[in-house]
């Protein structure tokens, strides 16, 4: 019976140990599974055309519902000398429609020495207004500079380089030109004649009675920039700066 007894309790002894490896092997296995996973890192992410993840300088997140511009130029990102040609993309005809001409879309242009925002007239507008949201959104305003700006007149920007010649690589047709003229804040197409819009833009800083220009939308806030750098232009039509400024990037968002 002793025997019997012993050998009885060998068995449990064994059955315990192998118990207690088998809790101990499981306890291992869900420890390093969880340390495991957690040090995975996150997809990548990708880049859509609209995120509301971009990092932006203070004062830049719209409160409307959509930031349309991933990422953000900055003076240092900017060639030094400002009468430097930058290198742009150009393509063969204008732009797809990207845009909901039932939508609201805004533009806040931060340039080297603050930002202006731009209420964006898609309803009366829609391809001029398409035309400036692909631009900004593919950063081909990011640091260009205001090339002809007229003292009490317009600042004038969106050409690759510094005297004013160059473009995306098509051209399309007036939209919205006036018949009673502008106003002070008015954001118009430049041209070289009717139907020859491309990239260029001017922000008006007093009212102009002629009609030749697409209007597209009205500074809504930060005149005063606009006005900073009128003030620092030419006094001939030419308008050559006495001191050079540069859009750094345009966020555009839409509600």
């Amino acid at each position: 019976m002793a025997a019997l007894e012993r050998q009885r309790k060998r068995r449990a002894g064994v059955r315990r140990t192998i118990t207690i490896v088998v809790v101990l092997a499981v306890a291992v296995a869900v420890y390093f599974a969880i340390t495991s996973g957690s040090k995975k890192k996150p997809a990548r992410a990708t880049h859509p055309t609209t995120t509301t993840t971009t990092t932006l300088p203070p004062g830049a997140v719209p409160t409307t519902t959509t930031v349309k511009l991933a990422g953000y130029t900055t003076s240092k990102d900017c060639p030094s000398n400002f009468k430097a040609t930058l290198k742009k993309p150009k393509w063969s005809s204008p732009p797809p429609m990207i845009i909901d001409p039932t939508k609201s879309y805004s533009a806040t242009v931060y340039t080297d020495i603050g930002s202006f925002t731009i209420a964006l007239d898609a309803a009366a507008a829609p391809k001029t207004v398409n035309n400036f949201v692909f631009l900004a959104e593919n950063h081909y305003y990011d640091c260009e500079v205001f090339h002809r700006v007229v003292v009490g007149f317009m600042d004038q920007v969106g050409s690759p380089d510094y005297d004013g010649t160059e473009g995306p690589g098509y051209q399309f047709a007036n939209e919205n030109v006036p018949t009673n003229g502008y106003v002070s804040g008015d954001v118009a197409m430049a041209n070289a004649g009717a139907n020859t819009n491309n990239s260029q833009f001017f922000v008006l800083v007093s009212s102009y009675s002629n009609d030749d220009y697409s209007l597209f939308g009205q500074v809504t806030s930060g005149m005063s920039v606009a006005q900073k750098i009128n003030s620092e232009g030419g006094t001939t039509e030419g308008g050559i700066p006495t001191k050079l400024h540069r859009i750094l990037s345009v966020v555009i968002s839409e509600s």
